[in-house]
């Protein structure tokens, strides 16, 4: 069998860039693509509930990736799956728990104050990087996170009473996937990209498609959720996990995390396109901010 690429996304396996700089192109790919997330589920969610709408919304993305697996290898299994199947399972269930609490964060609450709350993930991921993995950044890089996450905060945050629940919800939500990314870190040399990436939302499909059945809450989306749901779930959970893990052979987990706090910025720029939303002074600032805290990260002196 082929050994799998799956950033066989042609433009990235004809390329020569450095290993780091490839990191770096690889995350901010995966940021752009995961920002579609917020957007595409709230307005799946407008008819479904988190148990109905999440089964489905992972279902269509291992549908993804199955079909660009068997385009590019038949019906050959992997190699070394079944040496893998545990870092699969506890990566599956991680993410499944993790995106519970978020979709259900953002069924409750307001996404912009849910996205305020996610850049906790950011903090975790640096922090077990830092703790777990023995990952060493200097100060101008430890600057560099905390203006990340300080511009990402400033882009979405509102004013206003904070939702407690959403609040618990979200650091609960994060933890659990700064944890999935750790077990992603780990495994990422032994498991294709796109195997871990399908295999994750294949458990996931199972895992909440129970938790679902058995709360009686599955539902079929009408044809609205459903284009929603089949673009979403493309660039969301397929796309941007599989450039997310195949960026982890090149960087470092904490500056891949970091990288990825960008999200905000694409949100933005996806709002002003598809709803004609501009960005607001406050939101600009933060953007601002955010750019810098990334470079002063991403600043690798010798």
């Amino acid at each position: 069998m082929r050994n799998l690429q799956p950033s066989s996304l042609p433009a990235f396996q004809s390329t020569n860039l450095p290993r780091p700089l490839k990191g770096v192109v690889l995350a901010f790919a995966s940021a752009a693509c995961i920002s579609v997330t917020f957007i595409a589920s709230k307005q799946a969610m407008a008819d479904l509930s988190p148990l109905a709408f999440t089964p489905i919304w992972f279902a269509v993305a291992s549908a993804w990736g199955i079909g660009l697996y068997l385009w590019r290898n038949g019906l050959a299994l992997p190699n070394g799956l079944g040496e893998s199947i545990r870092p699969i399972l506890l990566l599956g269930l991680l993410n499944g728990l993790a995106n519970f609490l978020f979709f259900t964060s953002i069924d409750l609450g307001d996404p912009a104050l849910v996205a305020f709350f996610s850049r906790s993930e950011t903090v975790y991921t640096v922090l077990l990087g830092a703790w777990l993995l023995g990952e060493r950044m200097r100060r101008s890089q430890w600057l560099g996170v905390a203006l990340a996450i300080a511009g990402t905060g400033a882009m979405t945050f509102r004013a206003g009473s904070v939702v407690w629940m959403v609040l618990l919800l979200a650091l609960a939500s994060n933890f659990f996937l700064a944890l999935s990314n750790l077990v992603a870190k780990k495994s990422i040399l032994a498991v294709p990209p796109l195997v871990l990436s399908t295999a994750r939302t294949l458990v996931m499909t199972l895992m909440l498609g129970l938790f679902g059945w058995a709360a009686g809450q599955l539902a079929w989306p009408g044809w609205t959720a459903w284009l929603w749901i089949i673009g979403g779930a493309f660039f969301g959970p397929f796309l941007s996990y599989v450039l997310f893990y195949r960026s982890l052979l090149y960087l470092d987990l904490s500056k891949g995390a970091v990288i990825r706090a960008t999200q905000p910025l694409f949100v933005a720029v996806y709002g002003l396109a598809l709803f004609g939303t501009l960005i607001t002074l406050q939101q600009l600032a933060g953007g601002l901010v955010l750019t810098a805290g990334v470079a002063f990260m991403l600043w690798d002196r010798k």
